[in-house]
């Protein structure tokens, strides 16, 4: 390791001394080696952010920066050094030394530069004086730019009279007259950006040799003869960005070796005629970005300007050209009048232009070009036409460019294009024709590839921009001729359909060919295979890519039957070689809208299984289908309210499109009426493989009635509790049996049945395939033969007869008691709410003397009295009555009166009304009806809620409890007389027995749809509480017998 240290070291010693420069010539400074190879230097050294930076290169540069100092003696760090002769010395953001540049250069061990440049960290304002400059008779370069320099002394240059370039850019000086007097080598002059608005004649003076000139970005207007007569050297004037208005006629009569000038983002509204009259040996004229509006160019602006090779006159607003603007530029090579207001061209415009090359005429307002106005340009290769509203391409408008590359037709209004248009433009490499209104593109001949196109003699074509057109075809050319062709770009236009045979014929080697956002609904690869395999031969292992690629996003692309091959192409499921030959680009490749179920889903990712086309004819109210991947027909009547099956099923020999073949038929009858199915099918059926049969109300089945082709069976959700399963055994083909959700019998009978389901797990679906009847619940293929046809014995027989014995004598012993205990046994059952039917009303209430009481409030007499009483007692069935006014004894107890009232009557009628709630007897009624209800287990109370009572939370908790548990009766509903009546008690002829209210804790049967006609309350299902009496219509009979019945 110290081995290679001191080799390192060695060298870096070596290749100092070679280089003449000592780094340790300073103990001030830290010095290393940069990153570029050269020395840097941190100065002082030992500190962590340095005030001095120095990279050194010998004989080549020498760049100083300050960082951390404001003080110019610190520059004093790098005292000692021996750098030597350089290039290019650089003193960054450092102060204004106190001593001449020259005296600097010597300090840090450098005898000469030949390049200086100062770059202030402030302003140096009017700093700057001749002592910084003595003696630098050796620098032939400075450049001062950027320094905010405002005011030059006169003698500044004096002693640095070798100067050949002076860069004063990017300041903001006024400079003297004679600043200029002592550096009569200066070859360019940099005062560019600086704000000078005036420049006196003769500031030029001994600047004979100067050679360029930059005045851009002041704000001189007015200009003189004078102030460029002693320039008479200059080749390069920039003018551009100043105020200019206008110019003299002969401002430039002394600049004859002029060769560019500059007169751009001015201001002029005119030009004088003749202005380069003098300046035969201009090669650049720049006249562009104008910022007034310069309507025109001056007769013969450019004419005999031999030597003229680019002109710049874009962005001018100008409306017309003379038409002998370029006469005798014979030599002109570009011309570029973009973003101007042209609405015409002369026609002799370019005529003595015959070397142009380049025309750039875009963003204009053309309409028409006259027939021959690039007839004399053979040599033009790039002409640009975008953005202007050309309508016609004739014949002869390109007739003469042979030499032709790259033509820019875009974005105008082409309709037409004449089939010859393009006939001499064999060397064409690039056209866009974008953004027209083109139609029509084929010429004259086709071949058995298709038509040609009006570019089939441009065979070295290698880009064709066609985009936001109406084509509406491929043209075969392109492909069998063009082999150099890498871009078509057919993107937004008509193609309505695409054709592998089409595309493989191509030629050229990796094509793209844009064909987005057309109207493809359909992509052919028929013989894909045979074509792609005939075109490569042996040989397509080899290619690493494909010979055309072809983008097809934005299509209305239809995802049926038809898409299957291409789907298969993007599966990778057809031979390598037809991707060797067109790759389709699926990105952003999806289905149409109008796919239904598909829309929307990308082409490349679809299952081939959901791709169908319909066919006709079908079965009535039927839909067919073809689906390519299994070649099967698909015949869908799901859900068509089928009750019997279709007659017949279609074939191969009744499908109208020859070119579909089917091998089998699926069947989908599936959410149908169906209970029994033929034992004979009509014509089709023996091609049926798979057949849904699900969702029907299916109860038998003869399975010999369907073809041995059958493979898949759904009886998912009939009526199914047996099957035949003999002719089961006969299909060899049937793979998938579907039996689940049916009411399965599990009995003796069934034991074949039971027997194939186990047998054949593999087949059968097991999930809900279980019993109904006999094993509830367990699945059929887990129950055992003995289960369902237990062997009976003799011991078995045995214990039935003894149990048979017991049970007879049983009966007997029970009908023996109920014949001597009989009425006594009906109380009981009533009471407890058993055996029901065996009970009548009548012989429980065969000794009360009312059929109802009347319990109401005193201030609802007149609604009771002249309503309620009549409408019972004068009714079809007539009631006896209980009411206070005329059955109490007058002068007894009201508490004894209200009991004996309530216990003489079969029912107790409470008129619940806001005046009801307020007295106090009324509740006592209630009270007493409740409580006598509640002991007899009996239904006593019925409620007719007369008024309204407002918020329930405000009753009696008895009463409460009671409304919210049970149902009333509500005066006002047109059925209230009808459900009244239900409520009381029956005659003999109408109800056999009454049902008992519900025990707690017993389970009460559903209100049929009858009883309900009663009810009027919050809620239909009532659970009966101890605490509360029954509802009303819990004690109805027989509710069938009065529906008919109606309202009083």
């Amino acid at each position: 390791m110290n081995r290679l240290i001191l080799l390192i070291c060695s060298t870096t010693l070596t290749f100092a001394l070679v280089r003449g420069f000592d780094c340790s010539g300073t103990t001030n400074c830290s010095c290393s080696i940069g990153i570029r190879g050269d020395y840097e230097l941190l100065c002082p050294q030992g500190l962590q952010s340095p005030k001095i930076i120095a990279q050194v290169a010998p004989e080549q540069y020498a760049h100083i920066q300050c960082t951390e100092t404001n003080n110019w003696e610190e520059l004093r760090l790098l005292a000692g050094l021996k750098v030597g002769p350089i290039k290019s010395f650089i003193l960054r953001f450092c102060p204004l030394p106190g001593i001449s540049f020259k005296e600097l250069l010597r300090t840090v061990g450098i005898p000469s530069t030949q390049a200086m440049q100062i770059v202030s960290h402030g302003n140096l304002s009017n700093t700057l004086t001749k002592k910084h400059l003595e003696n630098l008779k050796d620098v032939e370069r400075l450049n001062l730019n950027a320094n905010s320099l405002t005011e030059l002394p006169e003698d500044l240059f004096q002693d640095a009279t070798n100067l050949t370039w002076l860069d004063l850019k990017n300041n903001n000086v006024q400079l003297p007259k004679n600043i200029f007097r002592n550096i009569p080598k200066l070859e360019v002059l940099e005062l560019g950006s600086n704000n000078i608005s005036y420049l006196e004649p003769g500031i030029f003076k001994n600047l004979s040799k100067l050679r360029l000139l930059n005045l851009w970005a002041n704000k001189l207007k007015n200009l003189s003869r004078a102030l460029f007569s002693d320039v008479t050297n200059l080749e390069n004037l920039d003018l551009n960005s100043n105020g200019l208005l206008n110019l003299p006629p002969d401002i430039f009569a002394d600049l004859t070796k002029l060769k560019n000038i500059n007169l751009a983002n001015n201001n002029f509204t005119s030009l004088p005629q003749g202005l380069f009259l003098s300046n035969a040996n201009l090669e650049k004229i720049q006249i562009h970005s104008n910022r007034q509006v310069l309507y025109t160019l001056p007769s013969g602006l450019f004419a005999n300007l031999t030597k003229l090779q680019n002109i710049y006159l874009q962005s001018n607003n100008l409306t017309s050209l003379p038409e002998d603007l370029l006469v005798g530029a014979s030599s002109l090579i570009s011309i570029d009048l973009t973003k101007n207001r042209l609405e015409t061209l002369p026609a002799d415009l370019f005529k003595d232009a015959k070397k142009l090359e380049n025309i750039n005429i875009s963003y204009n307002k053309l309409t028409t070009l006259p027939n021959h106005i690039f007839k004399s340009n053979t040599e033009l290769k790039t002409l640009n036409l975008a953005y202007n509203a050309i309508t016609t391409v004739t014949e002869y408008t390109f007739s003469s460019q042979t030499s032709l590359e790259i033509l820019n037709l875009s974005n105008n209004k082409i309709e037409i294009i004449n089939e010859q248009a393009f006939a001499k433009t064999a060397e064409l490499k690039t056209i866009n024709l974008s953004n027209n209104r083109i139609s029509k593109f084929s010429s004259y001949y086709s071949d058995k590839f298709g038509h040609h196109s009006i570019l089939q003699s441009s065979i070295r074509l290698e880009a064709i921009y066609l985009a936001h057109n109406n084509i509406t075809e491929i043209y075969s050319d392109w492909l069998i001729s063009m082999t150099n062709l890498q871009i078509v770009d057919l993107s937004y236009n008509y193609l309505p359909s695409l054709s592998y045979s089409e595309l493989h014929s191509v030629l050229a080697q990796r094509l793209v060919m844009d064909l987005s956002y057309n109207q493809i609904s359909f992509i052919s690869l028929k013989d894909a295979e045979r074509l792609s395999a005939d075109k490569l031969g042996d040989n397509w292992r080899d290619k690493q890519y494909s010979m055309i690629r072809v983008v097809l996003k934005g299509n209305p692309f239809v995802c049926d039957c038809n898409a299957y091959n291409l789907v298969s192409y993007f599966r990778q499921q057809l031979a390598p070689q037809v991707r060797a030959v067109v790759e389709f680009d699926g990105t952003d490749f999806t289905c149409a809208e109008g796919n239904n179920d598909l829309a929307g889903c990308t082409v490349s990712k679809l299952d081939p299984r959901l791709l169908v086309c319909e066919l006709s004819p079908c079965p009535s109210n039927c839909s067919c289908y073809y689906r390519p991947d299994d070649k099967g027909l698909l015949v869908d009547c799901n859900e068509r309210g089928f009750d019997v099956m279709p007659s017949h099923m279609p074939n191969n020999d009744t499908i109208q499109n020859i070119e579909i073949i089917t091998n089998h038929t699926e069947l989908d009858l599936s959410h149908n009426k169906l209970q029994i199915l033929p034992s004979i099918f009509g014509p089709g059926y023996d091609r049926i493989n798979k057949i849904n049969l699900s969702y029907n109300n299916i109860r038998q089945l003869n399975m010999s009635a369907f073809s041995e082709n059958l493979e898949v069976i759904n009886l998912d959700h009939n009526n199914m509790s047996r099957m035949d399963t003999s002719s089961l055994f006969i299909s060899k083909s049937l793979k998938t049996i579907i039996l689940s959700n049916n009411p399965w019998r599990c009995d003796c009978q069934a034991k074949d049945f039971i027997t194939f389901v186990r047998n054949n797990d593999e087949k059968i679906n097991r999930s809900n395939t279980t019993c109904k009847y006999g094993k509830p619940g367990v699945p059929l293929f887990r129950i055992s033969d003995s289960e369902i046809c237990p062997i009976v014995t003799s011991e078995y027989i045995g214990i039935i007869s003894l149990v048979m014995g017991v049970f007879g004598l049983l009966i007997g012993g029970i009908a023996t008691f109920y014949y001597r205990f009989q009425r006594e046994i009906k109380v009981w059952l009533y009471a407890h709410g058993m055996c029901l039917w065996f009970v009548t009303e009548e012989e429980l209430d065969k000794d009360k003397q009312y059929d109802a009481f009347v319990s109401y409030s005193s201030l609802d007499a007149n609604f009771v009295e002249e309503k309620l009483v009549p409408g019972l007692e004068n009714g079809p069935t007539r009631y006896k009555l209980c009411v206070h006014y005329r059955d109490w004894i007058v002068g007894d107890f009201i508490p004894n009166q209200i009991a004996r009232s309530v216990e003489e009557s079969r029912r107790t009628i409470v008129v619940l009304s806001p005046n009801f709630i307020e007295s106090v007897w009324g509740r006592m009624e209630f009270r007493a009806a409740h409580s006598q209800a509640l002991s007899e287990g009996r239904a006593r109370v019925i409620v007719i809620l007369y008024g309204d009572i407002g918020p329930t939370e405000n009753l009696d908790p008895e009463l409460k409890a009671y409304l919210t548990m049970n149902t009333y009766v509500k005066w006002g509903d047109p059925w209230f007389w009808s459900k009244l009546r239900y409520a009381l008690p029956h005659p003999s002829d109408i109800s056999k027995g009454v049902p008992l209210i519900t025990q707690p804790g017993k389970r009460q049967k559903r209100t049929s749809h009858s009883e309900k006609l009663i009810m009027n309350g919050a809620d239909n299902n009532i659970l009966n509480q101890s605490i509360t009496t029954p509802p009303a219509d819990s004690i109805i009979a027989d509710p069938l017998k009065l529906i008919d019945s109606k309202p009083a």
